[in-house]
């Protein structure tokens, strides 16, 4: 006997998992969901048009100069609910008190703080490690607090270092001491120069930075 249940609740499961694989890739084909979520591609389909009709999901096509279209997909900007952190709006609530009462300085010297507490917290895990290591290190945490970490390495010194999702979205926008404070700990953490070229507070896609050794 089937267990309608157990099948409703597969079909949530693997619907998440896509969603979160959109998220990471920014846009995707049926082939490529299909493969990294280990199903076929008539169940990616299936799964896509479901999401298609909650509005989740938006199809891309691109012209080929011969040949057929090809099409992908991507999430829509009412996906972008789905992986809203709560707390935000008390987080903000939180930091204007402390703003209209104190100033922003006070507000600034809170995410220092912050930030001196989480090198404080994790710093021992990273000494000893060459660059490659550290970037494997602080992708490992970013993607434990949820923020969809894909690293790629190009050449011998340089890592190109994305984050699709931002759990303190609402509170970058307003206050941009968050963006400032995860720059300067990536590179007291890394120990190496890091540039931001994308910034999801700024209206990016994602949050990119390049990491480079410095090295000749």
């Amino acid at each position: 006997m089937i267990n309608i249940r157990s099948l409703y609740q597969e079909d949530r499961s693997t619907r998440r998992a896509l969603l979160i694989l959109l998220k990471k890739w920014g846009k995707i084909s049926i082939q490529e969901a299909a493969e990294q979520l280990g199903i076929s591609g008539v169940a990616v389909r299936r799964h896509i048009h479901e999401l298609q009709k909650d509005q989740y999901v938006q199809t891309n096509i691109q012209r080929q100069s011969a040949g057929r279209p090809t099409y992908l997909y991507s999430l829509t900007e009412k996906a972008g609910a789905l992986f809203a952190n709560g707390y935000d709006a008390i987080v903000n609530d939180l930091l204007d008190e402390v703003k209209d009462e104190f100033g922003d300085g006070q507000v600034s010297r809170l995410f220092h703080r912050r930030r001196e507490k989480w090198l404080q917290r994790h710093e021992d895990t990273f000494r000893g490690l060459d660059l490659e290591k550290r970037v494997e290190r602080l992708a490992q945490l970013q993607e434990q607090e949820g923020y969809m970490v894909k690293v790629e390495k190009r050449g011998d010194r340089t890592f190109v270092f994305e984050e699709a999702n931002c759990p303190i979205y609402q509170v970058a926008v307003r206050y941009r001491q968050a963006c400032q404070c995860e720059l300067s700990l990536f590179q007291a953490l890394l120990a190496a120069p890091v540039a931001r070229t994308e910034c999801i507070a700024d209206g990016g896609r994602k949050c990119r930075y390049t990491i480079n050794s410095g090295q000749a």
